[in-house]
């Protein structure tokens, strides 16, 4: 069963609706970027890993998006260029985002190790390593995650102050979207949510649906999810074995229930191939706060991948034009435009900027 997320979402993100950010944290004498987004069709297709250097990306015009604290609350104004091609058959449409980011804020919440050294211990005996007092989070590691949010109209929403095509992200998430509850006739949004270190990993976005009740996620297992044991901050899982092909100093693949449980006897921290708090390791040892996982069912249905590299992220996104789930995903259809907002936090869970409302439309 799906559960409901609070508007907050697990991760602390405050409201969604996105920003992403060209010239970070500066200001911009660009020209006043154009609203609309034009999707082109292209009969080749972009590979789906964040080398935005496909040659189907050279015919798609390029949106220049400004993103503002007037549409968040402090995340700054930044920049983020945007493109999309879609292909009728199959009926799929891509999306690539590019912008400017100093550092890869990928572990967010970091599970940290401050217990005894470990040297010469029985692990049968010994259970330091899992005793709640041997583990502590740093301050200032809060949501410390790059993400981005894409919100698109299921069914149109509206407040007594207008509608989403007129106020964006300031009706979705700033004021409170006050709209029927999921499941009803109007009022629901399509929400693609990448996440540096909880979806990037397995090539996907969270796909969500948000209305007046907050966030939910599609059928099926998400791509993400929790790394606390349920007592103090003490790991549930650990890398192990190939991991998925995972970097272990940053993921933890989770292959399924108890598939890498971290016990008393994993003596040896993965991201350091040490001994726990070994005095040539001049780094504290952590264990990241969440797994991550290939997702099932309609909440894989988004698939995303990240490149970052000196100093820019570029992310390309791939999804059916119809995933003919009706409920939670917005259908496209190439003789219609729709409406979306975007919204970006850079290595926060709390600060983030929006877009204005912006239209999707589809080149014939």
């Amino acid at each position: 069963m799906s559960k409901r997320i609070p508007l907050l979402l697990a991760v602390g993100a405050s409201a969604l609706c996105l920003f992403l950010a060209f010239g970070c944290s500066e200001k911009s004498t660009w020209p006043s970027p154009a609203l609309v987004l034009e999707s082109v069709p292209t009969s080749l297709v972009p590979r789906i890993d964040g080398d935005a250097t496909d040659r189907e990306w050279l015919s798609a015009p390029e949106l220049l998006i400004a993103m503002s604290d007037a549409e968040g609350n402090g995340g700054g104004s930044f920049y983020v260029r945007m493109k999309s091609v879609y292909t009728p058959y199959p009926d799929t449409v891509y999306f690539m985002l590019q912008w400017a980011d100093s550092t890869d804020d990928a572990l967010p919440d970091r599970l940290v190790y401050q217990g005894p050294r470990w040297e010469n211990m029985d692990c049968n005996v010994d259970r330091s390593l899992v005793n709640p007092a041997s583990w502590t989070r740093l301050p200032g590691e809060e949501g410390k995650e790059d993400m981005f949010c894409i919100l698109f109209e299921i069914t149109p929403v509206s407040d007594e102050q207008g509608t989403f095509a007129a106020r964006g992200c300031q009706l979705a998430c700033h004021n409170g979207m006050r709209v029927p509850a999921r499941g009803s006739a109007t009022g629901s949004f399509d929400a693609w949510y990448w996440m540096r270190a909880r979806t990037d990993p397995v090539s996907r976005c969270d796909d969500m649906v948000l209305d007046s009740t907050g966030f939910l996620g599609d059928d099926g297992i998400a791509p993400w999810g929790s790394n606390l044991r349920g007592v103090g901050y003490v790991p549930r899982y650990i890398a192990k074995g190939e991991n998925g092909g995972l970097s272990p100093a940053k993921f933890v693949y989770d292959p399924g229930p108890f598939g890498q449980a971290f016990t008393p006897c994993d003596t040896v921290n993965p991201g350091s191939l040490l001994n726990w708090n070994d005095p040539r390791d001049p780094l504290v040892d952590y264990v990241p706060a969440y797994i991550v996982r290939d997702p099932t069912g309609s909440r894989g249905d988004v698939k995303a991948k990240g490149e970052w590299d000196d100093g820019r992220w570029q992310v390309e996104i791939k999804r059916a034009m119809n995933t003919a789930d009706v409920l939670n995903d917005v259908a496209f259809d190439p003789a219609k435009t729709y409406t979306f907002t975007i919204a970006f936090m850079n290595g926060s869970g709390v600060l983030h900027s929006g877009s204005v409302p912006l239209t999707l439309k589809f080149r014939r």
